[in-house]
Formats: C-alpha cells, structure tokens, sequence
C-alpha cells in the first residue's frame, strides 16, 4: 500500500504539473511558466464524478478542438499513474476528474491510528514566528473585541505549532502615559468615596465596577493611610498608579487562563521607552522640527502626511514608543511578526511598516490584522450593558452567558474583517443548530459507540469492506485534515477548521443513521466501520484541540 502524503494534495497537484510539463507543444501554446505555474484542484461534491477534478484545460483559451486533443493525451498519461489513481477521465467543457485509488486513500485511516493526537503534526522547522494580540489597555475589564481577538490569536498559534512553527505569544503592556494617570486618579477617588468622603468621579473618568473594586483591595490593606490627602502627591500618584495597575493586570492575566489563552512575553511600554532615544538617533534621516513639534517624514514612502513624534509640549506621540517597540520585536530574529489590532487601526498599519523600513527591516514580515465589531443578541435584541464594566460587555460575562467552548468556536468561525453577531440562544443550544454541540456530539457519539461495543483496540490491517459512498467521503475528509490545517497556517483563515469540523461531523452524524456500525452478522465489517469511526473521533478530538474546545465523552 502506497502511504498517503499529508500533503498529497500538493503531491497531486505536482504530478499534474510534471504530467503537463511532458508536452512541450502546450506548454509553448499556452505560454505557462512550468516552473511557477500550480495547477487548479478541486474537491468534487459529488464523488460519483471522482474525487477531484481539475480545469486547467479551461484556462488558457484554447478551442473545443485542442482542449480534446490535449484531453486525450493527459487522460493516457495519467491513466498509467495507477499507484496514485484508479480512473482518471475527460468531462466537457474541460474538466479532468480524478479518482484516487483506494489503498493509497484509505492509508490515511491507518496513518490516523498510528499517530493519534498526532495526526496531522508536522514537523518542526526553522521558522519562528511573533504575534502580540489582545494588548488591551489595562485600566478596564477586557471587552468582546478583546476576546474575538484572543480566541483568533491563540488559535492561530496553535495552528502554527500543530505546523512545526515556534511561535511567541505577545500581549503589550500600556502602563505609561496619561491613561494609567487616569486610573490611579479614578481609583484614588473611589478609595475616598469608600470612607464616605463626597469627591465626585469626573465624566470623562473610568466609571467601571472594577475600579471600587481595587479601591476597596486598597483600603482592607492599607486603611486610611492615604485618607488626608485632598490632592494625589507625586508618592501617591505613583503608589496609586502602579497598585491599580497591578491589580488589572492580574484580572486580565486571569480572564484569559480562564479563556484558554497565556501568553509567553508581557512587554511592557514603560522598558520601551528606554529605548525611544536611540531610535530618534537612527532615523535622524527622517525627522524634522515643525512649530517646535517633532515629525517623522513618512510622506517620502507614500504616506498621505507626516507624522508626529514629540508633541511642542515635549511629550511622546503613541506612534513613538510604537516605533521602538516594533524595533526591539524585529531584532529578536523572527521569520515573521503579526499583530491583532481593531478595525480603527487601518492607516496605523501602513504608518508602522513605514517605520520598519525606516529602520532597515524588511516590511514584508510584518503582517497585522483587522478584526471587525463583535456582539451579543438575545429574543432579538442586543446586549448592551455589563453586569461589571459599566458599558461593553466583557469576556466574564460571555463566559458565563454561553460558555468557553462555545464562545471560543463561534469568535473564530467567520473571518476577522467580518462583523460577528452572536445569537445566545443558539450557541446556548443543545441541538444539531448550534455547530459547536454537533461536532462535539459527532465525538461523543462515537465515544459511547467504542465503549458500548468494548472496542479498546484498533487492530483492522484492511479497509477492504468499506466500500459504500458514504464511507468513501469520510475516509477522504479525514485524508483532508492536515492539508486544512496547512493551509490555514498560511492563508490565516481560522474559520477553516470550524468548517472542516463540522463538514466531518455532519457526515459522520449521516453515515451513523443510515448504517449499522455494528453489524452482529459480520464482524469483519465491523471492525472496519469500528476503525472508521474511531478515526473520526481523533481527528474531531485534534480538531477541537486546536481550536482550545474540550472534546466530549458523553453529552
């Protein structure tokens, strides 16, 4: 038996390639680049036309006389690749479909059983990878953003891993500048409102629960000691500014344990700036004074102006210490940096690659991505207030409204530059609408199935019994697991997996009605149908893994 590659679709698509490659007259009547060119591949819905089919033919304006000519000898040459084929045939216009033989599609069952949680793993190479995500400032609750954010990233992440890519979690620490002053200064006057004093919160302050919160942690520590003061002293200011900060912090480091999600670096803005003078040094270049501010020429690289780094009162612009955080990220040797940022940022990205260049790295490495509004609906109406925060919805209260596992499946199940609307009463849901419990149960299902039948040990050496239609599309989408994975670890399409999830579920969840798994009058046949399913089971089990979603045993 021919081992299936896990990466046979482009296996495939090269020996088409090289198939192609033997006729010089098309290659010279086309014009195709031979060396560049990747043939097209698609999976058939309906395998009664093959497995796959390709339309090349199609693509290169050809008449109906030459694509039958060319037809007939891919057709011939193709038909003799019988280790990787069992029928491969001419459709008109000019589709060629291909069927792949057996024995090399069903190895993939026993490549399944063999590498178990493995399945699907590459092996590690040389790329190391960056991506700083959630970065929410840490004078508040995390938000809804905040977690579609997390849920993506850290996804993300364990794709890349699953991929063989080292990669470093990165969360950015906003702890200078005039918002953590506004914290210390809300918690300052919610710590006098504790003992009674009648000082009022400004509008324009931080009005959520979660500032009485370390108001009050401060006065069972320290009492009153900070009680005479009518204004915040530099001592204060500082002790005030960097309890609060602290206590956020270890909120928001503990929202995302919770969530699934730790992070391997917490940089923070307060070192960055350390750094700010010697990057205002390397860009002397590009730097020029204007009404006693300080610009960045970015206009020379297509900017739609210049940008401000030293305001006239001598403070840092956010661009600045941005600048040199980027800086101290590209010199640590990634292959490639990406970052997680709101819809809002769409002209920063340009700006901080811009920069980059300005410094002498290559832009092309940095990659950031833009995540759309996220919200909550229930009897058709919106969410809008916390319970804690005084305004957006927080990952808290998701987690308590719908759950981690479903929270964590429906933030990364369409695309970041999408805006997401979550029905509670469907993700709460436990039936076959609700995506999450279906692919869960499709497990579940299986698991109870094993156990049921005291099946502890896939032993089957032959799948030679597994000949219905139904049968033939589950060992393909299995077959498919590691090619999705690959690809979504370099188009970034997280959505994918969810999709491919819930693809294999629903046709397990079909096969299982319309057929007896355990069929007492052949146990031959069982024992095939019995390794079926449990390949089914680890995929789904991977799958989950990834996506941070606990696989169920019994639902």
């Amino acid at each position: 038996m021919t081992k299936l590659p896990q990466n046979f679709i482009e296996k495939i698509k090269l020996l088409l390639s090289k198939v192609i490659n033997t006729n010089k007259y098309f290659i010279n009547l086309t014009g195709i680049d031979i060396n560049t060119y990747s043939v097209d591949l698609e999976k058939n819905k309906n395998i009664n036309f093959g497995d796959f089919a390709t339309k090349f033919l199609l693509q290169h304006n050809l008449t109906e006389k030459q694509i039958d000519k060319y037809s007939k000898i891919y057709i011939k040459k193709l038909n003799k690749k019988t280790k990787y084929f069992s029928k491969v045939e001419f459709i008109k216009p000019g589709f060629i479909n291909l069927t792949l033989n057996t024995d090399f599609l069903n190895s993939s069952l026993k490549d399944t059983i063999v590498k178990k949680n493995d399945f699907g793993k590459r092996k590690k190479n040389n790329l190391f990878f960056n991506l700083e995500f959630v970065s929410a400032n840490p004078t508040g609750l995390m938000h809804l953003g905040h977690a579609r954010n997390a849920a993506y990233g850290d996804t993300l992440v364990n794709i890349w891993k699953t991929c063989g890519i080292a990669v470093n979690k990165e969360y950015y620490i906003n702890d200078a500048g005039n918002q953590i002053d506004n914290l210390g200064q809300a918690v300052f006057i919610r710590y006098q409102q504790e003992f009674g004093k009648s000082v009022e919160l400004p509008e324009d302050s931080y009005h959520g629960a979660e500032i009485i919160d370390v108001a009050k942690k401060i006065k069972e520590e320290y009492g009153d000691k900070y009680l005479n003061k009518k204004e915040m002293d530099k001592e204060t200011k500082t002790f005030f500014n960097d309890f609060s900060l602290k206590y956020m912090l270890n909120i928001i480091k503990q929202d995302l344990k919770t969530f699934g999600v730790e992070m391997d670096i917490w940089s923070s803005e307060r070192d960055v700036y350390k750094f700010i003078p010697n990057i205002l040094e390397r860009l002397k270049t590009y730097i020029y004074k204007q009404d006693d501010a300080t610009f960045l020429r970015t206009t020379d690289f297509k900017d739609d102006k210049d940008r401000v780094l030293i305001k006239s009162d001598g403070s840092y612009t956010y661009f600045t210490p941005d600048i040199a955080y980027t800086d101290i990220k590209m010199s640590r040797g990634y292959n490639k940096i990406f970052m997680i940022l709101g819809s809002d940022h769409n002209s920063y990205v340009a700006r901080l690659k811009i920069a980059a260049e300005m410094l002498g790295y290559n832009p092309d490495k940095f990659h950031i991505f833009l995540q759309q509004i996220i919200k909550l609906t229930k009897n058709g109406a919106e969410f809008k207030m916390s319970k804690r925060s005084g305004n957006s919805l927080t990952i808290q209260d998701m987690l308590e409204t719908i759950g981690k596992d479903a929270s964590r499946w429906f933030l990364v199940s369409t695309t970041l530059d999408t805006h997401l609307n979550i029905d509670v009463d469907k993700v709460t849901s436990k039936n076959n609408d609700n995506p999450v419990y279906y692919v869960q149960y499709a497990h579940a299902r299986i698991s109870q199935l094993l156990e049921k039948n005291k099946v502890t040990c896939i032993i089957v050496k032959k799948y030679d019994l597994l000949i219905k239609p139904e049968e033939r599309e589950l060992i393909m989408q299995i077959a498919l697991y590691p090619h999705v994975i690959r690809n979504v670890s370099v188009n970034y399409e997280v959505h994918k997996l969810c999709n491919y999830l819930y693809q294999l579920a629903r046709l397990y969840h079909n096969y299982y009605s319309n057929h007896k798994v355990n069929d007492a009058s052949n146990q031959q046949l069982s024992n095939q149908r019995y390794t079926l399913s449990f390949c089914v089971k680890q995929v789904i089990n991977n799958g989950l893994r990834i996506l941070g979603i606990e696989p169920c045993e019994k639902m």
